[in-house]
């Protein structure tokens, strides 16, 4: 098609009748432009009658452009004068000579146009981010491309207005960058890479940010809650690490040294999980996840560790603390073996026979790995506590005695009498248990049938304890023995019953304290007979006057063991007194009489403090119990109470005059000052002796705010909220439905008869009797014997004057 083309041309040109001239010289010239950027070239004709065809563009290679619209990067444009070469994007192959033809007088001019593509001036492999290494030579990579080798300048700092020089201490220029010498920290910031091209002109610059590696430092390692840790609680291990660039945590548990050596080959199961980039977290810990883990801190200049050591606290657990059944005499040893770590604390006790049994006869605390020499005491219930820092447990142990069979007391004297029931007992403790029998050795028997009495003694072997009901008729005093036996031994207990009697005269009285109105003796109680033990004592007396006139004078009884004291004597009066012996049989006889004389009327004893110091401070309140008083009656007590400060001036003290009292509120106290208090009875006779203490005030404890409101005030209230709702329920139902005792009271109306049917009808009251107008004779209507109706009460029919009927 091209070939077409040009031949057409050429023969327009040739053999066309009017020769048309465009330029008639040649020339030349030169362009470079970029890869990917457009060329533009116009070609025009200077003849004002310029037709197509007069000019023609060929590419590089003597091929004839043709116009747009076809398959081709270069294509030529038709303007008013002018044919116009368009490249729209440039490359490499399109270099070359473009030249713009016509023809005139039989030769050809050219217009050539040297076309140069390069490559745009670039920078490659260059990071606007480069990192130095610390104390190390090393390079900032900055390189670049263009149509001839580039020029690289260097500057530092952003502004680029210092430049670097080559081949100086701490720079040297490097085909592919800069070497920085040495780096240090100063050499962190900001370096200009300038490239240039002096053939084309062209000129680019970029900004490299240079920063210092660092090697990895590990400025914090650490273990929360902590590094000691329960067995099953949750653990999480954090390695904090600063460099540049940011190192990477790597965690590595180190194999322990005591570990066998075919073990540390072997690859352990990672019992953590990743919890962020820095952490790891253990779940729930176990005691095989104790020891030493290392945090590895890298990046590309080095690598740091650090050790943190776990500590897996695990709780105790006992064993072998079992159930043991030892012969009496053996030498066993109690011990409880404990696991734990730390290592728990063991405390064995001894519990007694059960929980209910406290007491022991050796120590209740059981030193662990003690042997003992078992007797039928050691026998029970023993406890082991393991305490350590995580838990306490304990474990039951009960350790059986086989032994033979043990009686409290081997030999019991029993006392009876006519009509006291005595209890016997074969009673014992044996392990295993032991079988017994019964042995009976009369004594002081009663006359009793042998048959009868045989019979009895059947009976009396085959339980274990009895009850025998002495009577006249029936008293087996004498030897009763029962024998236990196992396997292990025998023994024996043998009751001897005899025959109680009353309590001998007293004879060994004293007194030991005497008042006007008082006196306190010391009895002996008599020894000299056989029988049960004097329980107390019975005296009766009177004064000497009266003692021989009558026989009936006054008593005391007292129990055996508590003070014998007679008070509400008279003073300065002789009396007569006679003691007699108690016991479970009887009372004994009476001894001979004691004369003894109160004293004269004197000041009264001391004041006796019924509260230790502590509760006086707590309750503020002073008690005390009346002395005797001596004869005269006790009219007042006399309080002083002073501060017991080393500077305490005596114009402090208090004293008060109490009558007809025996306590007294003390409330002007003050907290924490120490008190002197003496307390004196008077009477008639003067003062007693004063009876004295110290007291502390303690700082008082806040008291519990008291209730507002007292139990029978929130009763009443309780009371009108109730009587409240039900006024509000009944004025509800007086609205709703006309109901209730409002409505009983406000809306009572008068019961009325139902009107007569008749009376209705009766519209002119024709029926009514004139009588039922009243007492008003002017309302009455004569009738001058002469009825408007009849009312048959039979029929019901009514007939009046006006009636058709």
């Amino acid at each position: 098609m091209k070939e077409y083309f040009v031949c057409y041309a050429v023969f327009v040109i040739l053999f066309s009748k009017d020769s048309l001239c465009c330029f008639q010289a040649n020339s030349e010239a030169n362009r470079s432009v970029t890869t990917g950027s457009s060329f533009y070239e116009e070609c025009c004709c200077t003849d004002s009658e310029y037709k197509p065809g007069l000019l023609w563009w060929l590419d590089p290679f003597n091929n004839v452009i043709s116009g747009p619209g076809i398959d081709s990067n270069v294509y030529i444009e038709e303007q008013e004068q002018c044919l116009a070469l368009h490249i729209p994007s440039t490359s490499k192959t399109l270099s070359g000579p473009y030249r713009c033809v016509t023809t005139f007088g039989g030769l050809q001019y050219s217009q050539t146009h040297n076309l140069d593509v390069f490559d745009p001036l670039y920078f490659y492999g260059t990071a606007i981010e480069q990192y130095l290494v610390h104390s190390n030579n090393s390079l900032i990579k900055c390189q670049a491309k263009g149509a001839t080798e580039p020029l690289i300048r260097w500057y530092r700092g952003k502004d680029g207005q210092n430049e670097i020089s080559n081949y100086t201490v701490k720079y040297q220029l490097m085909p592919d960058g800069l070497l920085v010498n040495n780096v240090t920290n100063e050499d962190e910031g900001v370096y200009k890479c300038s490239a240039s091209v002096l053939s084309t002109g062209e000129e680019v610059e970029t900004d490299i940010v240079a920063k210092v590696m660092t090697i990895p430092v590990i400025t914090q390692l650490t273990a929360s809650p902590e590094t000691v840790v329960a067995s099953g609680e949750s653990l999480i291990l954090q390695c904090i690490a600063e460099g540049l660039p940011d190192p990477e945590i790597l965690w590595k548990k180190v194999p322990d040294p005591k570990t066998k050596e075919e073990e540390k080959g072997q690859e352990k199961n990672i019992t953590w999980t990743t919890e962020s980039k820095d952490s790891i977290r253990f779940k729930n810990i176990t005691p095989e996840d104790a020891g030493t883990y290392e945090c590895h801190a890298r990046n590309f200049v080095g690598v740091s560790t650090k050790q943190i050591k776990i500590v897996v606290l695990i709780p105790p657990t006992i064993i072998g603390f079992n159930d043991k059944a030892v012969l009496e005499g053996d030498m066993v040893p109690i011990f409880c073996n404990v696991t734990g770590l730390p290592l728990p604390n063991v405390t064995i006790t001894y519990e007694g026979k059960s929980f209910d049994e406290r007491t022991t006869e050796y120590e209740t605390f059981i030193e662990n790995f003690s042997v003992l020499k078992v007797n039928r005491s050691h026998g029970g219930i023993y406890i082991c506590n393991a305490t350590n820092d995580v838990d306490s447990v304990s474990e039951m142990m009960h350790l059986s005695v086989l032994h033979q069979p043990y009686f409290d007391h081997k030999e019991e004297i029993v006392w009876a009498w006519n009509g006291e029931t005595v209890n016997i007992s074969c009673a014992h403790e044996s392990n295993p248990p032991a079988n017994f029998t019964w042995s009976y050795v009369t004594g002081n028997f009663s006359t009793i049938e042998k048959q009868e009495h045989d019979n009895i003694v059947l009976d009396y072997e085959t339980a274990l304890e009895h009850t025998l009901p002495f009577s006249r008729l029936f008293a087996p005093f004498g030897k009763h023995t029962c024998t236990a036996r196992n396997q292990f031994g025998e023994a024996t207990k043998a009751y001897h019953i005899k025959k109680g009697f009353r309590p001998s005269v007293v004879e060994n009285v004293i007194t030991t304290d005497e008042t006007a109105t008082s006196v306190t003796f010391n009895i002996e109680a008599p020894l000299a007979y056989d029988g049960p033990p004097v329980i107390g004592f019975i005296a009766e007396y009177d004064e000497a006057k009266n003692y021989a006139i009558t026989d009936i004078h006054p008593n005391r009884t007292w129990a055996a063991g508590i003070p014998y004291k007679l008070e509400k004597l008279k003073p300065n009066t002789t009396y007569h007194i006679k003691f007699a012996a108690i016991n479970r049989v009887n009372t004994g006889d009476w001894s001979e009489p004691y004369i003894f004389t109160t004293m004269d009327k004197s000041v009264p004893e001391p004041p006796i403090f019924l509260q230790d110091p502590l509760e006086v401070s707590s309750s503020k309140v002073l008690k005390w119990k009346a002395p005797e008083s001596n004869g005269e009656p006790i009219d007042y007590y006399a309080l002083r109470y002073c501060p017991m400060d080393e500077e305490s001036d005596p114009a402090l003290c208090k004293e008060y005059r109490l009558e007809e009292t025996t306590e007294m509120e003390l409330r002007d106290l003050q907290q924490n000052t120490t008190y002197y208090l003496e307390l004196i009875a008077h009477n008639a006779e003067g003062n007693s002796t004063p009876a004295n203490f110290s007291l502390t005030m303690l700082d008082e404890v806040p008291n519990k705010p008291a209730p507002v409101l007292s139990g029978g005030a929130l009763i009443g209230i309780s009371i009108i909220v109730v009587l409240i709702c039900l006024v509000l329920l009944d004025v509800l139902l007086y609205f709703w439905k006309k109901q209730g005792i409002i409505a009983s009271c406000c809306c009572k109306k008068s019961k009325k008869r139902k009107p007569n049917p008749l009376n209705a009808r009766d519209k002119k009251g024709l029926l009514k009797d004139n009588r039922e107008s009243g007492t008003d004779d002017t309302l009455k209507r004569p009738n001058n014997g002469h009825k408007e109706y009849e009312y048959n009460k039979t029929t019901g029919i009514i007939t009046g004057k006006h009636s058709s009927v």
